[in-house]
């Protein structure tokens, strides 16, 4: 059995990302509950609204603030959120709307996809095998 050994810096880079992701969908949820409270917008669609980002700031942030601790598991939820991102972005893409934030948003999830499948972080994920031959 592996001992534990610290996360290296791109784990924890991604994990800051990814944290950030589930923070924004955090102060939208709460965005989106505060405009339904305050009957700006009709409120089952605002109450609705401030449910799922709930969800989905709990989907980001749990896997994003393991990696920033350092747990191996997370990586799983972590890679998966933002594959599941990526399709959405570009499923919705149109040339002209938002292309910038779609290319940001695209950036964002491949950059911490990267992060993840470093040398650094395969190595810290699945730590290679004593009966296994060196890497050419």
């Amino acid at each position: 059995m592996p001992t534990e050994t610290a996360a290296p810096g791109p784990v924890r880079l991604a994990g800051a990302l990814v944290a950030l992701q589930g923070l924004t969908a955090l102060v939208y949820a709460l965005f989106a509950l505060v405009r339904g409270i305050f009957g700006l917008a009709y409120a089952g669609l605002a109450y609705g609204d401030a449910v799922a980002f709930l969800i989905i700031a709990v989907a980001f942030g749990a896997p994003g603030l393991l990696l920033l601790r350092g747990r191996r598991g997370a990586r799983n939820a972590a890679v998966f959120v933002q594959l599941l991102v990526l399709g959405g972005v570009w499923y919705n893409f149109s040339p002209a709307e938002w292309v910038t934030l779609d290319l940001l948003i695209s950036a964002w999830c491949v950059a911490v996809l990267v992060l993840l499948f470093l040398t650094p972080s395969r190595h810290w994920y699945a730590p290679p095998q004593e009966d296994e031959p060196p890497a050419a």
